[in-house]
């Protein structure tokens, strides 16, 4: 855990998808995840199936059509300063790869890990805390 889900408007390069995940995959290691803790999955839409309001809310300046929508799924009772150094390393290193800050959007969602598995058929182990 995290499971990042990226939606991006079609017409991207390989190479530029695969900046944002290995950016995606550093700012998680910069908030703690270990670097075998790596699950993302991508989503290319066309314009007309991708809305987004382009100065939501009161940007400075408006999207553009790099605009990245990043869902976050979390274990249940991820503290706030976890998301928040999340947050920051992610806007961070998607800048270091070309995304402007204002086209990152990042939304997080939580789940019990007791309602999710990895594989193995088996449901994921509770997390331990120091």
């Amino acid at each position: 855990m995290p499971l990042f889900t990226v939606t991006m408007r079609s017409g991207r390069a390989a190479d530029e998808k695969d900046a944002i995940s290995r950016a995606i995959h550093q700012a998680s290691i910069s908030a703690g995840y270990p670097h075998d803790d790596m699950f993302q999955r991508f989503f290319c839409l066309e314009q007309s199936d991708l809305k987004v309001d382009l100065n939501y809310p009161g940007l400075p300046k408006p999207r553009t059509e790099k605009v990245l929508m990043i869902e976050v799924l979390v274990s249940s009772g991820t503290d706030a300063a976890r998301k928040a150094r999340l947050l920051a390393a992610l806007v961070e290193t998607l800048e270091g790869v070309g995304t402007d800050p204002n086209d990152i959007m990042v939304f997080f969602g939580e789940v019990d890990r007791a309602s999710s598995s990895f594989g193995g058929g088996r449901l994921a182990s509770p997390v331990v805390t120091a």
